[in-house]
């Protein structure tokens, strides 16, 4: 039997009542709409984001990243986000308009762009690999990550390549498949963990999701 609800004088079938309420909260609770409008990736308060699928965004931007040091193997809207989570931000582009500050390093030789990362002393906590030279970039990530870090590889299903190279290393690979800002396919972001990684979220409600009470299951039963 079809079931249809009535909601502010329209009556529609249940399945068409639910696309509707997803496509409202894709809209407005995600910030596709304004994301969209502006070609500007921007989550549901209007925050800038990076290019990754909602659910990894949602999982790294619920961690307390202040103090960490960051890596960005190609800069953009991502750069922007990173700097908001008070991170120590470094990174390399081959295009001069993603230069946005005195820590990105212009490479344009794509021969010499995976070694960038060389240049900086440090180890990092979070390695993007999300630009050129994808492939190549791997084995230098692999060594200049911390070892409760992570690395961040965006478009994991279009580098498969990249992403099995990645696969041979030890590392918890978490692969965080969904839609994103702007893009109107299916994509995956994925986090390969470091094994002693240990940051946990501070908060694991999600975009368009509901706070609910406490329910009595979630507590030990009495005897």
């Amino acid at each position: 039997m079809n079931k249809t609800i009535e909601s502010a004088g329209v009556s529609l079938p249940i399945e068409e009542m639910h696309l509707t309420f997803l496509i409202h909260k894709l809209r407005n609770e995600f910030g596709f709409m304004e994301s969209a409008k502006t070609e500007t990736p921007k989550d549901g308060s209007g925050k800038t984001m990076p290019l990754y699928t909602y659910p990894c965004y949602e999982w790294i931007n619920s961690i307390d990243w202040s103090g960490a040091n960051v890596f960005e193997y190609g800069c953009g809207f991502s750069s922007l986000f990173w700097k908001r989570k008070k991170v120590n931000l470094y990174g390399v582009d081959n295009n001069d308009a993603w230069i946005i500050h005195d820590n990105i390093i212009l490479e344009t030789d794509l021969t010499k762009y995976p070694s960038a990362i060389n240049k900086i002393d440090n180890k990092f906590d979070v390695i993007v690999i999300d630009g050129s030279a994808r492939y190549d970039c791997v084995s230098l990530s692999v060594n200049k990550v911390k070892s409760n870090g992570m690395i961040i590889l965006d478009n994991s299903e279009w580098h498969k390549d990249t992403k099995e190279l990645l696969d041979k290393e030890d590392f918890i690979p978490v692969h965080f498949h969904g839609f994103k800002p702007i893009h109107v396919d299916s994509e995956t972001t994925s986090c390969y963990l470091g094994r002693q990684f240990n940051r946990k979220a501070k908060s694991i409600i999600p975009m368009g999701g509901t706070f609910r009470e406490q329910t009595k299951d979630d507590r030990p039963i009495k005897k």
